[in-house]
């Protein structure tokens, strides 16, 4: 997909993920179902991060 901020071009990366619907309730007589990915990659954290000057662990 390609995209564009304050007129920077970005390229983003698609990836298929297998999803599935999950009923978790009802409000007001509606069914309320949420999308769970089947095989979501591990987000791992990121290193090195600084915000304001300050390290973040």
């Amino acid at each position: 997909m390609h995209l564009r901020y304050r007129g920077v071009d970005y390229e983003t990366e698609t990836q298929n993920l297998d999803m599935t619907e999950e009923v978790i309730g009802r409000y007001r007589g509606a069914v309320v179902k949420r999308h769970v990915a089947k095989n979501a990659p591990a987000q791992g954290r990121a290193s090195g991060l600084v915000y304001r000057g300050a390290r973040v662990k």
